[in-house]
C-alpha cells in the first residue's frame, strides 16, 4: 500500500468534505478550460458561425469530462487525479484533417487516433524495458518544460514572435503568481489547498481593474445563454483518408507519452516511498485517455488528452484524491451543456493563464528532476539524458532548425517532450549495457 507523503492533505482515496470538494474541482475545472480556445480557433477558421463553434466547443468539454471520470476510476482507468482538456498535441493533425475534408474527417481520424492509442495501452506493461527511471525522468521533467512557451508567452503578454513585453500583463500576471505562491509557501495546509482558486480570483479582479478584463469579455458573456443542446446533425458523418493514418498515428503514440509522464507524476506524488513506476495503472491511464480521445471523435468535439497543469495543480495544492477527479469531470460534462459558465471559463485573462501555469510547472519539473537524481548516474544515463535534452531544447530555442523535417516525421517534432522522449528511448536501447554473463 503507498504511504502517502506529508505535504498531500487530502490522499488517493480520502474524501473531502463537500464544500471543498467542490471548491478543490472548481480550480481544476479552470485549468481543463484553459485549452478551449483551440475548437474556437479551428472552427472559426473553417468558416463556422459562433453556434457551430459553441456546439463543437460544448462537445469537446463533455468528452474531457467523460475522460476525468474515466481516468479517476480503478476499474477502468489508472485511479488517479488526472483530468483531461483538449488536447493541443492533436491540434496540427486535427487542422490538417478538417482542411482536407471537413468535420467528418476530423472526426473520423480522431476515432481512429484514439483506437490506435487503445491497441498501444496493454502493451505498455510489456514495455518496462524501454522505461527505466532515467527515461521516466526525463519524461516527467520535458511534461513540465512543455509548458514553458506559452506559459511564458501568457506571462510577459506577447503573442507573436517580436512582440513588446506588454508591462501591465506582466504586473498582472507577477502579482497573481505571487498571491498563489506565498500562499502556498506561507499559508498553512488549508489555506493552501485553495491557492490558485484565490489567486485565480485575484487575478479576474486586477485584470478587470487594469482594463485586460473589459466590456468586449462582459458582453460575450450576457449574450451567452445559460442551457444549450451541443448536439449536431450528421453526429454519423464520418470520413476516412490512409494518408493521414501515419501522422493520426504518430500523434497517438506522443500523446502515449506525455499521459505517461504526468501518470508517472501523479503515481509519485501519492507514495512516499515511490522507486520506480508501476505500469499497471498506468497503461489502464493511457486506456482510458484513449476512450476519452475516441468519445471525442464520436460526439463531434476535438481530440482530448491528459492535462500537465491540472497534475501540477493538485501537487501544489496538497490534494489528489480521485474523487476531485470524479467531481470535475461531473462538473465539466454540464458546463458544456450552459454556453454561459463555458465562456466565463474560456475567457480567462491572459496573464492569469500565465501565472498559473508557470506555478504549476514549477512541481512538474522538480518531480522530474527528483526522479532523475534518485538514482547515481551512470555513464549511460548521463548520454541518454543529456543528448535528449540537447535535442528536446533545441526544438525550443530553435525551432527554425527543423522545418525541413519530412511531413510523415514532423509530429515528432511538433514539441521538446515528444522529441526527446522519441531521442531518449531510442538512445537507451542502443547504448543498452549487456547482461552479466552467466557463470557455468
Amino acid at each position: 500500500m503507498p504511504r502517502k507523503p506529508a505535504s498531500i492533505i487530502y490522499g488517493l482515496e480520502d474524501r473531502p468534505p463537500p464544500g471543498v470538494l467542490l471548491l478543490l474541482a472548481l480550480q481544476h475545472n479552470f485549468l481543463m478550460a484553459s485549452t478551449l480556445l483551440l475548437p474556437v480557433v479551428l472552427i472559426s477558421e473553417l468558416g463556422g458561425g459562433p453556434v457551430e463553434v459553441r456546439d463543437v466547443v460544448g462537445l469537446t468539454m463533455i468528452a474531457a469530462g467523460f475522460g476525468t471520470i474515466l481516468q479517476a476510476s480503478r476499474r477502468v482507468g489508472s485511479g488517479y487525479l488526472c483530468p483531461n482538456l483538449c488536447g493541443p498535441n492533436f491540434f496540427a493533425a486535427s487542422a490538417e484533417a478538417a482542411w482536407l475534408g471537413g468535420l467528418p474527417l476530423m472526426r473520423g481520424m480522431t476515432i481512429v487516433a484514439g483506437l490506435f492509442q487503445a491497441a498501444l495501452a496493454p502493451l505498455l506493461r510489456h514495455l518496462k524495458f524501454l522505461f527505466p527511471t532515467e527515461v521516466t525522468g526525463l519524461v516527467v521533467f520535458m511534461v513540465g518544460v512543455s509548458l514553458v512557451p506559452v506559459g511564458s508567452s501568457k506571462f510577459l503578454g506577447v503573442d507573436y514572435a517580436g512582440d513588446p513585453i506588454r508591462p501591465v500583463v506582466l504586473a498582472v500576471a507577477a502579482a497573481t503568481f505571487l498571491a498563489m505562491a506565498l500562499i502556498n509557501v506561507r499559508g498553512g495546509p488549508r489555506l493552501r489547498l485553495y491557492s490558485v482558486l484565490i489567486g485565480l480570483a485575484g487575478g479576474y479582479v486586477l485584470s478587470a481593474a487594469t482594463g485586460l478584463f473589459g466590456a468586449a469579455q462582459w458582453a460575450q458573456l450576457r449574450e451567452a445563454p445559460w442551457f444549450a443542446l451541443p448536439f449536431r446533425s450528421g453526429v454519423l458523418d464520418l470520413r476516412f483518408e490512409w494518408s493521414l493514418l501515419l501522422p493520426f498515428a504518430i500523434v497517438s503514440i506522443c500523446g502515449a507519452l506525455k499521459s505517461m509522464g504526468n501518470l508517472v507524476s501523479a503515481q509519485k506524488a501519492n507514495d512516499e516511498d515511490w522507486r520506480e513506476p508501476d505500469l499497471k495503472p498506468i497503461s489502464k491511464g493511457i486506456f482510458a485517455d484513449s476512450l476519452s480521445v475516441i468519445s471525442a471523435g464520436l460526439l463531434g468535439g476535438m481530440a482530448t488528452d491528459t492535462s500537465s497543469s491540472n497534475v501540477g495543480l493538485s501537487q501544489a495544492s496538497g490534494a489528489t484524491s480521485r474523487v476531485i477527479g470524479l467531481c470535475a469531470g461531473v462538473l465539466f460534462i454540464l458546463y458544456g451543456f450552459s454556453p454561459k459558465v463555458t465562456m466565463l471559463l474560456s475567457i480567462m485573462p491572459q496573464p492569469v493563464m500565465g501565472a498559473i501555469v508557470a506555478f504549476v510547472a514549477c512541481f512538474m519539473m522538480l518531480s522530474g528532476l527528483q526522479i532523475l537524481l534518485s538514482n547515481k548516474p551512470r555513464p549511460r544515463t548521463i548520454f541518454v539524458v543529456g543528448v535528449s535534452l540537447f535535442f528536446g531544447l533545441s526544438l525550443d530555442i530553435l525551432p527554425q532548425l527543423y522545418v525541413s523535417v519530412p511531413g510523415w516525421l514532423r509530429p515528432v517534432f511538433q514539441s521538446s517532450l515528444t522529441l526527446s522522449a522519441v531521442v531518449a528511448i531510442l538512445l537507451n536501447q542502443i547504448l543498452r549495457e549487456p547482461a552479466p554473463a552467466r557463470r557455468p
